[in-house]
């Protein structure tokens, strides 16, 4: 089981990492990770089957993750073959399961920080803010008492919700829909982020899920949108909740420009009109 703190190991899993989406016809790509875990069924069967496990993922093939997966966490009672398998499970998009596997891993290992880390990442995809709440109290243990940047967001949201006579359960049935929805694609979300937006008139919280650039991001809001009419919504959820599909160039443009806002916003300059207008006759039919 030595195998998978070796560099080889290592290497392995940052190639893997570096794919973008789960499809089965990546065969040929995969082809050699598969051959290196066959190799190291009889030295170390853990590692082969953890290695296994990530082929069958980005090969959009549950089934056979979950049984790769199963035999390498059976063969070992280290966390790891845990770790690896709740990864596997968000790069699938199957958040509560990902969730599930990953407080299992932390039960395992308690002192290991990025596991915690990796709980409170996975833990508002689920919708769990209450379990959101009680990660970032061990994170503040575990960091002599200083706050995490997301302390406090379990009193937010419980509010946002509460103003529309809704609960933490209505936000996890929209937000287990939505990766339902991505889960039956093949693309690899790039990030996530939740922003809440809190205000005098209204309050809402906004999820912002990020894909690679060569994707259509209207193409999975709009599979997105028919999932969530499938589903048995309270009326009110989406009076607090939205979303967005952003490809990365667009998601790092606009949170640059939020930096850019919030740092200028004593010595924010309205543009000239004429200026504008000099612009516009200049560029007027001049194709990008």
């Amino acid at each position: 089981m030595l195998f998978w703190k070796q560099p080889d190991f290592a290497q392995l899993l940052r190639e893997l990492g570096g794919f973008t989406r789960r499809d089965v016809t990546q065969g040929l790509k995969l082809a050699r990770y598969r051959k290196a875990a066959h190799s190291l069924l009889k030295k170390d069967p853990v590692s082969a089957h953890a290695l296994l496990g990530m082929v069958a993922c980005l090969e959009h093939n549950i089934e056979a993750m979950t049984a790769e997966y199963a035999q390498a966490i059976e063969l070992s009672p280290s966390h790891l073959g845990l770790m690896y398998y709740a990864f596997s499970l968000e790069t699938s998009c199957l958040w509560n399961e990902s969730a599930k596997y990953t407080l299992l891993a932390l039960d395992r290992a308690p002192k290991d920080q990025k596991l915690l880390n990796a709980a409170i990442g996975i833990a508002p995809l689920t919708g769990r803010f209450s379990l959101l709440n009680k990660l970032l109290s061990q994170w503040q243990e575990n960091h002599e008492g200083v706050h995490h940047p997301r302390q406090g967001d379990f009193e937010k949201v419980t509010a946002i919700l509460a103003a529309q006579g809704l609960a933490e359960q209505d936000l996890k049935v929209v937000l287990a829909a939505i990766g339902t929805a991505f889960s039956e694609t093949d693309v690899i979300l790039s990030s996530y982020r939740y922003e809440l937006v809190t205000g005098r008139a209204s309050s809402f919280i906004h999820y912002r899920f990020v894909l690679p650039d060569n994707l259509v991001a209207t193409y999975y809001e709009d599979l997105i949108a028919e999932r969530l009419a499938t589903v048995a919504c309270h009326p009110r959820i989406f009076d607090v909740f939205s979303f967005s599909v952003e490809n990365g160039t667009i998601y790092e443009l606009y949170d640059y420009m939020e930096r850019e806002l919030a740092g200028s916003a004593d010595n924010i300059k309205v543009p000239d009109p004429d200026k504008m207008k000099l612009i516009e006759e200049l560029v007027r039919g001049v194709e990008v």
